[in-house]
């Protein structure tokens, strides 16, 4: 009994060691299924420097090291890069530091939680950016030799035009980041990235001198110009100052043979003061044979080729004689101005020309601007026209020749207090994403909120475009003391900036392409107050005081334009004080503006085409006409081109509902109002097969879809 005793006490020990073991496993097991089930929804974006969601339950005692943000690169958010997270009841707000989405898309991204405490891990649900499609904010522009729209970088070589034969589209210099930071290609119309990008372009400097403007005679100060390192470190904040306001995309390289071989400066056969063109560079003839003279002698002298840089830069030596002010020229190459080939020509010795697009030629101005000046004329070369008047006259009273912008941008005043570009600028420019912008151009019954961040800085959203017709919008930004504006002294405000487009208007006209909104001047009664009429938000006169202080907007402003029922409030601005500053607003990246919209009336997106006069000659012949409801302005050489009807936009329904795929179009011929297609053999068999086809036509560019008519029978 004894022996059965003990192994009877053994077995029970067993168990009892089994029961242990296992309860060490179940335990967890146990707790974890105890954890509450939550899910995550609504999670939208707040200006992609937030994050807003609802949970099934609250979260109470959640922290940023609870919270996995995923963006679509894989990355998870640091939790150093979540700056605060606050609750209430099932809200949960999450506030993301500017860096997390400065360099690459929001797009794809999800959010989820850990398991804390009594709550268990959530699954990932994505964060979407709430609002309009940003196409909706594209303006396309329509006039005078750069287009004020949205879309002005245009580089396409190889597309050659079939009504006139000519050869390539090659007015800018294509500044949109083409290259991530390992080299790799992306998409080249990319709205979105997935890793950093940024584009590098070479600007070939060369140097000249004349008979009657040597290097050896310039002036006792810039006699170290004569060497031309000096002179290419006097230029190299220019490219300092690209690569800064461009959130570091945009790599200029300014590079000179001359310098790197110890050549010689180049002298020219002609003087200086024989090369004739006007103060305000509106006669451009002798510019292109200078610059032509230029390249010509550069390539027979040091077999410089101009053609195998991205941009050229003339510097010549400083004097009095000739050369007193210096631009940029664009080559005009828009329908029925087209110069085939450009007017700039290289010509090499085996007979073979090389065409140039455009140029800069530094004049006398370059020293009294610095390097200021190449970026303002740079800033031509990538399609940004000019925001100061040529001719400072409105209604025949004299004005500033800054009146409508001041120096809210490079392109007005080179030396103003806030001379970064616009937020509009860097959005053409492709420096600022399609998704860190909002649009409202449609009315709606709920006012939309808004968060904005600093344009000098890279990340969060950058701007709000309100858009009023065609070709006219507002735009919101919020403008620091950041940036590349951090070096200028004169840099004096901060706040919300405000401003007006309309693109159908030629650059430094008397009616302004842009035009800055002052708060100052919001109030006066010499243009209405508030019920501004007028379509000019500040008096008529030569004073600028409205641009060099109180020209930015604060928390608790108000702005409203009747005429077109947009209403922008800003809400608030987060800032950090110090009085010693300035006005006392310092901020820093991290910062941002919140603003309210309220849109009465739906916007113009898009022109209108009306089809006419449908019929079927043939079975394998379809005629019809096109008339397009025209824009305010002429229209260039890039609208006219996109503007065109191709096969891919024509919808040919039959009576059946079977949509005519294009690839049964053998031939498609359009000659701006009339279209000619000619089907593929077998396409319509016989009559009954065509009875009840309709013709209309897809949206496309800045044109909307036609209604569908029906085709007459005329066999």
């Amino acid at each position: 009994m004894s022996r059965n005793f003990q192994m009877l006490k053994q077995v029970q020990a067993a168990r009892l060691l089994a029961v242990c073991v296992l309860s060490l496993f179940l335990t967890p097991l146990a707790f974890a299924q105890s954890k509450l089930n939550v899910k995550l929804e609504e999670a939208v974006f707040q200006g992609l420097t937030g994050i807003k969601l609802r949970s099934s339950i609250p979260l109470s005692g959640i922290t940023a090291a609870d919270i996995l943000v995923r963006r679509a690169d894989g990355l998870i958010v640091a939790p150093n890069d979540i700056l605060d997270v606050k609750i209430e009841g099932d809200e949960l707000a999450i506030a993301l530091s500017a860096t997390v989405f400065a360099r690459i898309s929001a797009k794809g991204t999800t959010i989820a939680t850990r398991s804390f405490g009594k709550v268990g891990a959530t699954r990932p649900v994505p964060v979407l950016k709430t609002g309009e499609s940003t196409e909706n904010g594209y303006l396309i522009g329509t006039s005078g030799w750069t287009d004020e729209g949205w879309n002005t970088i245009v580089t396409d070589p190889s597309y050659v035009d079939t009504l006139t034969g000519q050869r390539g589209l090659y007015r800018f210099s294509d500044t949109r980041p083409d290259r991530d930071i390992s080299g790799h290609r992306i998409e080249k119309n990319a709205a979105v990235t997935s890793t950093p990008t940024l584009r590098t372009k070479t600007m070939l400097v060369l140097f000249v001198e004349f008979p009657d403007r040597k290097a050896a005679d310039a002036e006792a100060q810039y006699k170290q110009f004569s060497q031309f390192g000096p002179y290419l470190n006097y230029l190299q904040p220019a490219a300092n100052w690209f690569n800064t306001s461009s959130y570091g995309q945009l790599q200029l390289k300014l590079v000179s043979p001359q310098h790197n071989r110890k050549l010689d400066w180049l002298m020219l056969r002609k003087n200086a003061k024989d090369y004739k063109w006007g103060g305000n560079t509106e006669d451009t003839g002798d510019m292109f044979q200078y610059s032509h003279d230029v390249a010509q002698l550069a390539y027979e002298r040091y077999g410089i080729r101009v053609d195998a840089y991205d941009l050229l830069l003339v510097i010549p030596a400083q004097g009095k004689s000739g050369l007193p002010n210096g631009p940029a020229t664009i080559n005009d190459q828009y329908m029925g101005q087209a110069q085939v080939p450009s007017r700039v020509v290289l010509v090499e010795r085996d007979g073979k020309a090389h065409t140039l697009g455009t140029f800069v030629t530094a004049g006398n101005d370059l020293f009294i601007w610095g390097y200021r000046w190449l970026i303002h004329e740079t800033g031509h070369t990538f399609g940004l026209p000019d925001l100061y008047m040529y001719k400072p006259e409105i209604n025949g009273e004299e004005v500033d020749r800054f009146f409508y912008v001041g120096g809210w941008d490079m392109m007005g005043n080179i030396g103003g207090q806030s001379p970064d570009f616009l937020a509009w600028h860097k959005w053409k420019m492709h420096w600022i994403r399609d998704d860190q912008v909002d649009v409202v151009s449609q009315a709606s019954e709920v006012p939309s909120h808004h968060v904005i961040s600093p344009v000098e800085t890279p990340g969060g959203s950058k701007m709000v475009v309100i858009r009023t017709g065609l070709a006219t919008a507002y735009v919101a930004e919020f403008r620091t003391r950041l940036g590349v504006n951090s070096e200028n002294p004169q840099a004096k405000q901060a706040g919300v900036l405000l401003y007006k487009l309309d693109s159908t208007l030629p650059e430094s006209g008397e009616k302004p392409v842009l035009q800055v909104i002052s708060r100052q001047y919001y109030h006066s009664p010499e243009v209405g107050g508030e019920r501004n009429l007028t379509g000019v938000w500040r008096p008529i006169n030569k004073s600028l005081d409205g641009y060099e202080q109180g020209a930015t907007w604060q928390a608790g402003d108000v702005f409203s334009d009747p005429a077109t029922g947009v209403t922008i409030r800003i809400d608030s601005i987060a800032n950090s004080t110090d009085s010693s500053k300035a006005d006392g607003r310092i901020y820093t990246e991290e910062d941002t503006a919140s603003l309210t919209v309220i849109k009465r009336g739906n916007a113009q997106l898009s022109r209108k085409m009306t089809l006419a006069n449908a019929s079927l000659r043939k079975l394998n012949q379809l005629h019809f006409t096109v008339e397009v409801e025209q824009e305010a302005g002429e229209l260039n050489w890039f609208v006219l081109q996109r503007s065109r009807l191709s096969k891919e936009h024509v919808l040919l329904r039959q009576a059946n509902g079977k949509i005519i795929p294009d690839y049964q179009i053998k031939s498609f011929k359009f000659t701006g109002q009339e279209v000619e297609i000619e089907f593929k053999p077998g396409t319509f068999v016989n009559a009954q097969m065509a009875r009840g086809l309709q013709v209309a036509t897809r949206p496309y560019f800045n044109i909307g879809a036609a209604i569908g008519i029906p085709v007459r029978l005329e066999l």
